[in-house]
């Protein structure tokens, strides 16, 4: 463990490693929303149509349970097809921008850490910086 005066002080290479991972968090969330960006997209043109089909489907199942097997023009009947197409396009498309945002995410932190590889001689070499203590 380290005493009071040792916690206080940091070396150079602590505080140059604390800013490039205060870098890397902060320029995640860009990429992060672009993935999510994209994977509304991807949804769009290809996964809105079967979540429409099988939410409807699945509203159709369900109404069909409750108000028996031909359902009649009531608002009840018609109410539960429409929630059932309409949280099969909200949990479609939420998996589709959280896969998105997830992807993207680890992409851009894969590239970082295999950059920051071939970056770390250059940094050591400017972080010669004189910490005050206290």
């Amino acid at each position: 463990m380290r005493t009071e005066i040792e916690s206080e002080t940091q070396t150079t290479e602590e505080i140059v490693m604390a800013k490039n991972n205060d870098a890397r968090l902060n320029r995640a969330n860009p990429i992060t929303f672009i993935g999510g960006v994209m994977g509304l997209a991807l949804f769009i043109g290809v996964g809105l149509l079967p979540s429409l089909l099988y939410g409807g489907y699945a509203g159709l199942i369900l109404g069909s349970a409750i108000f028996g097997t031909p359902i009649h023009e009531s608002v009840f009947g018609q109410a539960t097809v429409v929630l059932g197409v309409i949280s099969g396009v909200l949990a479609i498309g939420g998996i589709f921008v959280l896969g998105g945002a997830i992807l993207a995410t680890g992409a851009y932190g894969l590239v970082s850490v295999l950059s920051a590889e071939r970056e770390v001689p250059a940094v050591r070499e400017e972080a010669k910086v004189e910490v005050p203590t206290h």
